[in-house]
């Protein structure tokens, strides 16, 4: 059939249709706005717009689709592109005009002026639009969510009551009273306390993150040394853990642990893997917010929804903004071509990153069907999408180097540490001479294309990657030279957008409206629609509902997460999986016990973390037994504590504290903030991430997603593309190979050598091991040592006192009993 007999043919099914149709921004009757948009405004449509905005290109531009009415009406991720009768409030026609210059579309040139007119009149006349997409599909769902309420986490945790003493007079606190339930009705009995000297270095351990220096081993032993199970020694160890909770390495250590469930990094990972230079923040806040021991109900809110709470000043303003960054840090393909699947990507990335963290539940697979094993109908992806489609993502990127870039926050004035200095004249007037530069470079090669001049691909790429960048350097900072403040966050949009179901997830394929709102099986007060009137988004709603006591999984999320930070593995050995697919709770009276203890205590981390590790339950010794071991095998009843392998940070956070290198102070801003925008590969280079051996705690190091330094990646550090609130552990020959020739840990050992060949011979190995072990050194590990520089003698290695003394120190840190927590 002819291009013209198409146009016709068109035509006549239009005019047809419109009989029988009406059109908005056209009578019934209007046949001759039909008859001009068919002859002349969809052939230009498809010539001039369908490359980057159509269901047949698989492009989105902007969010844009212009292939159905729809899509013109309801336009993209900025405006309508078409308002019917109005020229000024129609995007479309400004960018044809090439008015504004983030607005000139088709992009490689002007479209002729008749066209251009033809637009001008069509909008005028009222758009009339015969095109009419399908009516949209209506997808039910077969789960029963009523039903699902009776699935355990989905119930409101008890009001436990503490069970008998009975025969349990082991037992100090709450906790050990549910454990010893468990022991008792399997026959077993909790090992005996752990001693004082392995107390000390585990519980430094797992509040710190660092060991014990040798005179705090030697003052605290002192302390908490006596009969076990007396009085005086509970109060040595009460002491102690209150002096741990208040130490800035607290935060630190337990910063930590929420950055990998809040999947934090540096970069977006995925195609590009471009920086976040100014995600630090968000690190950060978490740190502090540990230190502080800020309500954990608190700590919800202001993450979900900060940019929407009360502020009594700018400070608390900028600080709530910071901790939106939980929404903006997570991976983003930012090379995708098609804007509505990366935007419905980013969303998707939310609700995970959201649902994962604070309610253990994999809402994210219900995006495509309803879920498979829990009761989560697909309508309730799709309520919480209308929340996050709301939302607005600040996470930077230039866009000459990211398809897919955004805005930061200027926070400038507002008393948020900025880590740049002021600029003098000079480098102020040289920033400005290069964006000039630049962008009169840039506006001559655009010239040159609308003219209908040749040039090179590469050279227009290279020329907007330099506009963008000197205008993103000089956007830095202000007319005086001061540093401007960026940060990562989200915003509240101004219009908001309606949201339908995709069948199977397509965005070609529109299911029913779904208004926003909650998971109906865990809303407390039995509905999952926004309260009555709301007006905004429901961001705010939804994270006062997961901030709820009467929330049926946050209280008990947190507290398993803990309990799984202090014994190695949770009362719900699925930490990120409260569902069908996870595990039952080993101790679920106890569980809810914690739960309730923890909503009483105001929310306070602190709080639960002093009332565990006070129990008898957490002090046991990790003696193995042969006998219970048989009985219960993965010492699911806490008949000891299980013995476990540090996590990577604090394997080399203790080789720098035994070493005296570490550098107890904060560094400025990160590594990366330093860098600037652009890729991992060229901004700044794998090899110089891998190698950086900064002496600073290991929660400070550049995070980038699928680059961690050495010892990160070999050790098990999670690379921060989900939620990871389990580490895996593994043992691989290579974590033996850097221990026993790292160059990070032979620098480590000469150091602590230096500083031991000034201590008399008799004290050197005493120390060492006190330093790396926690203990004094026993007889054989003396006798070990004398016989080891007898041997490097008898080899005829000429070493000094200090190289011998470094060699065994690193021989030493390869040993198990270092990176072993008892």
């Amino acid at each position: 059939m002819s291009e013209t007999w198409t146009i016709r043919w068109a035509l006549i099914c239009s005019v047809s249709l419109v009989l029988i149709s009406p059109v908005p921004g056209a009578g019934v009757e209007d046949g001759e706005g039909l008859v001009f948009f068919e002859e002349r405004i969809r052939p230009a449509l498809v010539k001039y717009c369908y490359e980057c905005h159509s269901e047949e290109s698989g492009k989105s531009k902007g969010g844009l689709m212009v292939d159905t009415r729809e899509g013109l009406l309801s336009g993209g991720d900025t405006a309508a592109a078409v308002v019917p009768g109005d020229l000024a409030g129609s995007l479309l026609v400004t960018a044809m005009r090439y008015e504004d210059e983030d607005y000139e579309m088709p992009p490689k040139e002007k479209v002729p002026d008749g066209v251009l007119a033809d637009f001008e009149k069509w909008v005028a006349m009222g758009a009339p639009d015969a095109r009419v997409s399908a009516a949209p599909v209506e997808v039910a769902t077969e789960i029963d969510v009523e039903a699902g309420r009776a699935f355990w986490a989905y119930r409101v945790p008890e009001d436990v009551g503490l069970p008998p003493v009975g025969e349990a007079s082991w037992a100090r606190t709450g906790v050990d009273l549910f454990v010893a339930r468990g022991l008792a009705g399997a026959g077993l009995a909790p090992a005996e306390d752990a001693d004082a000297l392995t107390l000390i270095r585990r519980l430094y351990f797992v509040i710190t993150g660092l060991p014990p220096g040798s005179e705090e081993v030697r003052e605290w032993e002192r302390r908490i040394r006596g009969v076990a199970g007396s009085g005086l020694r509970q109060e040595g160890v009460r002491a102690l853990v209150d002096y741990l909770l208040g130490a800035e390495a607290y935060g630190e250590r337990w910063g930590r642990h929420w950055l990998d469930v809040a999947r934090f990094a540096e970069s977006t990972g995925g195609d590009s893997n471009s920086v976040y230079p100014h995600a630090w923040r968000y690190r950060n806040y978490v740190i502090d917010s540990f230190n502080a021991d800020t309500p954990y109900d608190r700590f919800i809110l202001e993450q979900l929804a900060g940019d929407l709470l009360p502020i009594s000043d700018d400070g608390e303003w900028a600080r709530n903004l910071v901790a939106t960054g939980f929404l903006a840090a997570g991976v983003k393909l930012v090379g995708e071509e098609d804007d509505r699947k990366f935007f419905a990507d980013v969303v998707d990335e939310q609700i995970d990153a959201t649902t994962r963290a604070f309610l253990a539940t994999t809402v994210s697979c219900a995006r495509c069907h309803d879920h498979k094993t829990d009761p989560i109908p697909q309508s309730d992806y799709y309520a919480l999408a209308g929340i996050f489609r709301n939302t607005e993502t600040h996470y930077g990127l230039i866009k000459a180097q990211a398809r897919q870039f955004s805005t930061l926050l200027d926070v400038s004035g507002m008393g948020l540490e900025e880590v740049r200095v002021v600029l003098g004249g000079e480098e102020l007037a040289r920033l400005e001479a290069e964006r000039d530069a630049a962008a009169a470079k840039m506006d001559e090669i655009m010239a040159t294309i609308r003219s209908g001049g040749h040039v090179n691909r590469s050279t227009l790429r290279r020329s907007r990657t330099a506009r963008d960048r000197t205008e993103a350097a000089l956007q830095a900072y202000d007319g005086n030279g001061a540093p401007r403040t960026f940060v990562m966050g989200v915003q509240e949009r101004d219009a908001l957008l309606e949201t339908r179901l995709l069948v199977r997830g397509e965005l070609d394929k529109p299911g029913q409206v779904v208004p926003a709102g909650f998971v109906q099986v865990m809303s407390p007060w039995q509905e999952h629609g926004l309260p009555e009137g709301v007006t905004g988004g429901g961001r705010l709603e939804l994270a006062e509902w997961i901030a709820s006591p009467e929330h049926p999984l946050t209280a008990r999320v947190m507290v398993n997460r803990i309990w799984h930070y202090l014994f190695g593995q949770g009362l719900v050995r699925t930490v990120d999986d409260f569902g069908a697919t996870g595990e039952a709770p080993s101790h679920p009276e106890l569980l809810d016990y914690l739960a309730r203890r923890f909503v009483e205590s105001g929310w306070s981390v602190k709080s639960i973390v002093r009332e565990i590790v006070l129990s008898r339950a957490w002090q046991q010794s990790s003696a193995h037994d042969v006998e219970k071991h048989a009985v219960d095998p993965d010492n699911r009843l806490l008949w000891r504590m299980s013995p476990r392998r540090l996590e990577a940070e604090a394997i080399r956070d203790a080789m720098l504290a035994a070493s005296g290198r570490l550098e107890r102070v904060r560094p400025a801003g990160s590594y990366l903030a330093g860098v600037g925008e652009g890729a991992v590969g060229k901004a700044v280079f794998e090899p110089e991430i891998r190698a950086i051996e900064e002496p600073v705690r290991s929660v400070y190091l550049p995070r980038v997603r699928n680059v961690l330094p050495e010892a990160m990646e070999l050790f098990d550090a999670p690379d921060a593309s989900l939620v990871i609130g389990a580490r895996a552990t593994t043992t691989v020959p290579l974590q033996a190979l850097y221990m026993m020739n790292g160059e990070f840990v032979r620098l480590q050992a000469e150091a602590l050598a230096a500083e031991l060949v000034n201590l008399p011979s008799g004290e050197r190995i005493e120390e060492a091991s006190l330093r790396m072990y926690g203990r004094p050194a026993t007889l054989g590990e003396r006798e070990g040592a004398r016989e080891f520089a007898h041997a490097m003698r008898l080899a005829g290695e000429r070493r000094t006192e200090r190289e011998v003394l470094a060699a065994y120190c690193q021989a030493l840190f390869c040993a198990a009993e270092f990176s072993r927590l008892d």
